[in-house]
Order: C-alpha cells, then structure tokens, then sequence
C-alpha cells in the first residue's frame, strides 16, 4: 500500500475515532444530569449528527477496509434505545387486548396563533378546535392554552362543549389577576376529575399539572407537562438564518454563538430540577400514569431517559416509520413531544399529525387499559 493511502486511511480512521467518542458521549447525556455536568446535554442534543457521520463511516469502510467497519457499528448497536426512539424497530406490531380503550391526544396549541399567520386569530383558534373535536379524544392536554376578552369560566364552557369533553383541569403558568385571561396548561377528559395538583419551581413558571381521573371505579393520574423553553428571541432566530444563510448579513460568531450556548445551557439546567421533582412524584404515584406533554427535549436527553425509566413510549411500541420532528419552527429538533404511559397499558396506535396549525405538532396515542 502507498504512504499516500496508508495516510489517508490512517487519518479517517482517526476521525472515525472522535465520531464514536462523540456518539458515545452522546448516550451519557441521558444518564448524567446537566446540573452536575452540563456539557454531556450538548452531546445528546447532536446525537442525529453523531449517528449520521459514524453511518457514513460505515458505508466508506464496508466499500473500502471492512476490518474497520466494526467501531462504528458498536458505537450504533450501543445506542439501540435511541435508535428505536427514531424507527421503532418491531418483530409485530400491537393487537387489540381486552380492557378499557382511550384515545390521549398532546398539542402545545402556541397560544392558539397560527405558524402561519394568514388568517385572523379567532379563524386559527376555530381551526386548533375543530381539529381537537374530530380527534374524538378521550383525554387531550394541551400547552399553552390562551384566550383573553371574557371570563374564562365561559371560554372554558365554550371549549369543552366543542371538544365535547366536560372535565377538565387548568393552571395558568402566573398567577393572573384578570379573571379575563388564561395562558395555561390545561388537561380536558371524558371522565370525572377527582384529585388535581401542580409543579411549579420557586421564582419560574409552572411546568406541569396532574390530573386523577376516575374510569369505571379505577383512577388513573394524568400528568401534562411543558418543561423549560430555551426561550430563544429574535435576535437568536436571526443568528440561525445569518449562518445558514451566507447570503445575509452574519452577526459576530463569538457574540450570537455565546447568547446561544447560555440560553440552552440554562433550559438544560432547569429542565433537569424539573424533570427530578416530577420523576420522584411519579414512583411514588399508586395510580397507573399517563404522562404527556412538551419536553422541549429530544429522546437522546436526560429528561427523556429518567422519565422513561419507568414509563414506556407510546411511539416506541406503536408508531410506525420515521417520526421527524414534532417541532415545526425554526431550528430544527426532533421529537420534543411525548405520551408515555405505566404498565397498566398497553398502546395499541400512535400518530403524529402534520397540521399548521402551531410551532408544534400534535401526538395522539390509542391506550388500552388493564386495571
């Protein structure tokens, strides 16, 4: 072999190397609470970038020097719960079992105002309504539910009645004043609500409700979360498309990079107190638990993993194909939006609908229920 191949073969071998270091470190983001270690959260949130090069490194070895081919391949298989939480790998898929079937349908509504900004508010509001009523939904949560104008006991009234659900349960992220306004999140079901509390960390808004609802003699505790936001502004936003739009005037790297980095740094921080306090409030639920809602997180995250350490995810045992991002703004992400449940059920569907309606998608989930 030439010096010139034997090179070139040494240096990709090398750079396959840092692309498996960089996927491995990518699984410990699940593992290692970004409180403690933040760095390891940046990791899981370029696991697709990770898996896409070590996938290529594959492909190059397999037409070049097989005998290489195996350190990507481990670096993958290691990964097989995250892989699965990107093509739900299945020998058969689920069949109808005996016991009780609901239909739970997650949506972060985006205050109600359309991605696309054609028509008028009260047009978009119509629109996220009549969706959520032909859903013929036994449970739905919802995050970011706004209305303001008129009392919102009447708002309520008006949308449960369209939804066809009676009950429900709601708390605005701040406490409001103006009995007029409601910007919440907020759980609608077809069964009687019993039992109702909230999450809420000192000096933020509130994440996360629970809900017990009782189903012929059983109760069953929903959880609607909608954990930390980044919370990037214009000013971001206009970063992102500058660098990947050479075309347009490119704010200083270091400055919009740095603001970057520390916005998610500290949803990352936050997100890992939240998702702490509502791990030890699910183990030690004796109800059977449904748990949905906007992770603004990926499968590869820490909140993700603790969440499921004990609940199952209802695309993993009943989606079909690739799910892409349930995200539909500006930066691209992947699954950020969740229904996950305990073992008392079983999943026998899941979907995700392409509707442009919000900056989210909105996820249904088909449960059967073994009391």
């Amino acid at each position: 072999m030439s010096r010139g191949r034997s090179f070139i073969r040494k240096f990709l071998f090398i750079l396959n190397i840092f692309a498996a270091a960089g996927l491995l470190l990518s699984y410990c983001a699940g593992f290692i609470s970004p409180d403690r270690y933040w760095i390891f959260a940046f990791f899981g949130l370029s696991y697709l970038i990770f898996l896409f090069i070590n996938i290529l490194f594959v492909i190059l070895w397999l037409l070049l020097w097989k005998k290489y081919i195996f350190l990507s391949i481990l670096s993958i298989l290691l990964g097989w719960n995250n892989l699965r939480s990107i093509y739900p790998f299945r020998i058969v898929d689920p069949k109808p079992t005996p016991g009780i079937t609901m239909k739970i349908v997650s949506f972060n509504v985006h205050s109600l105002y359309g991605k696309q900004r054609k028509g008028s508010i009260s047009e978009t509001k119509s629109k996220v309504t009549d969706f959520l009523s032909a859903q013929n939904a036994d449970i739905i949560c919802i995050q970011e539910f706004y209305a303001i104008g008129e009392d919102y006991s009447k708002t309520l009234e008006k949308f449960t009645r369209s939804i066809e659900l009676q009950y429900y349960y709601f708390k605005n992220y701040q406490d409001f004043l103006n009995k007029r306004k409601i910007n919440a999140i907020a759980t609608f079901s077809r069964y009687p609500i019993v039992n109702t509390g909230y999450f809420k960390l000192r000096d933020h808004s509130l994440y996360a409700i629970f809900s017990d609802i009782v189903v012929n003699r059983d109760t069953i505790r929903i959880y609607n979360l909608h954990l930390e936001s980044i919370r990037f502004g214009d000013d971001d936003y206009s970063f992102y498309s500058h660098l990947t739009d050479p075309d347009k005037e490119l704010t200083p790297i270091k400055e919009g990079s740095k603001r970057m980095l520390w916005k998610l740094r500290k949803a990352f921080i936050l997100r890992s107190t939240e998702v702490n306090n509502l791990k030890r409030h699910v183990e030690s639920c004796r109800y059977p638990v449904i748990l949905a809602g906007d992770f603004n997180d990926t499968p590869a995250s820490y909140s993700y993993r603790q969440l499921t350490n004990h609940l199952e995810d209802s695309f993993k045992k009943a989606g079909t194909g690739f799910v892409e991002s349930t995200y539909s703004g500006k930066l691209p992400s992947f699954r950020i939006d969740f229904i996950l449940y305990s073992d008392k059920f079983k999943a026998l569907a899941y979907q995700k609908y392409d509707v442009e309606l919000s900056d989210h998608f909105p996820v249904s989930s088909t449960l059967v229920f073994h009391p």
